[in-house]
């Protein structure tokens, strides 16, 4: 077996690991719910990868609104995500790098309490593969800030060249930077794939088994 190039992958979960764009049908439903408006595409594009906390915030909402917002917010999601799935080729080779004595990881903008409906919905035990889950609650800033992978290098006892860090927005790729690790942007979940800039760009994730260089 090759001698994998990294010691260490750390996966996004929305977007990257989770096909989970119902997490933007419930910020919808929330918005007119609470805020009395439709947010433009844009405007949920935007916020897909933020916190729950600061997408409140850039959709208008206030300080008292988040905690019943992102209550409610969690409550539709609990109800759409019934269907939600691991894009193709995610659990296979996460299987295969842990296999090949690769480390994984999770960095995620959800909280600890957020992560219910994965265990819950996902039929592949993605999350049990991971040595170490990062939410965004165990940090003091959240991505794009570095604390979360900061705090996974800290954990592991890595350093920022043995770990690749795989996400689908700005968020991620401005965490990864900041850390100093290598980024590889999930164009399969990633509303602007040209606009964000990344070490490698793969368009399936099947393709991050060579770049991590066990195939």
């Amino acid at each position: 077996m090759k001698q994998p190039k990294y010691k260490a992958v750390v996966y996004d979960v929305d977007g990257t690991a989770v096909d989970s764009r119902y997490n933007i049908d419930a910020l919808q439903e929330t918005c007119i719910e609470l805020l009395g408006r439709e947010a433009t595409d844009e405007e949920l594009k935007i916020t897909y990868g933020m916190t729950a906390k600061n997408a409140i915030l850039y959709l208008g909402g206030t300080e008292d609104q988040v905690e019943p917002f992102e209550k409610r917010w969690i409550e539709k999601i609990m109800k759409m995500c019934q269907n939600a799935s691991l894009f193709d080729g995610i659990y296979d080779g996460m299987c295969q790098m842990k296999d090949a004595g690769i480390l994984l990881g999770i960095n995620t903008s959800r909280n600890r309490n957020e992560l219910g409906d994965l265990h819950e919905y996902i039929k592949e035990p993605f999350l049990e593969l991971c040595s170490l889950i990062v939410t965004c609650d165990k940090v003091a800033n959240p991505k794009p800030a570095p604390d979360s992978l900061l705090y996974f290098l800290r954990e592991t006892g890595l350093k920022p060249s043995e770990v690749l860090f795989v996400g689908d927005s700005e968020f991620d790729a401005g965490c990864a930077k900041n850390a100093d690790c290598d980024f590889a942007l999930a164009t399969w979940g990633c509303f602007y794939p040209d606009k964000i800039d990344a070490t490698y760009k793969p368009l399936h994730p099947d393709e991050l088994l060579s770049i991590v260089g066990i195939c």
